[in-house]
């Protein structure tokens, strides 16, 4: 995801996390019906902001995937290469752990 992309979405998750919390010091202050939808307007807004990072989130996960693919078509000896490193690191990282596991029992 591009710094500005990431920046936009971070500002915007600021500015539903902070109406959210706006709402819910409305509602602290109110009661009954009041406070009610206070906490329901809240309740909206974290789940507008969920919404959005769940968009934007796929977004940069499909841009993610068609930029791998493309340079997978692109270079697939380098792919070759690049996954069996992490296949061996991934290896290494499980055998480590079975030996750490291993050692203290």
């Amino acid at each position: 995801m591009p710094k500005s992309a990431f920046k936009t979405l971070s500002e915007d998750l600021q500015a539903l996390a902070d109406e959210a919390s706006d709402h819910l010091k409305d509602a602290a202050l109110k009661t009954g019906a009041d406070a009610t939808e206070a906490v329901t307007r809240s309740t909206h807004a974290v789940a507008r902001a969920a919404a959005r990072l769940r968009e934007e989130a796929e977004a940069a996960a499909e841009m993610s995937r068609d930029k791998i693919v493309d340079t997978v078509e692109a270079h697939p000896a380098a792919a070759s290469v690049i996954v069996s490193m992490v296949t061996s690191a991934v290896v290494a990282l499980a055998a480590t752990f079975a030996l750490i596991r291993l050692s203290q029992s």
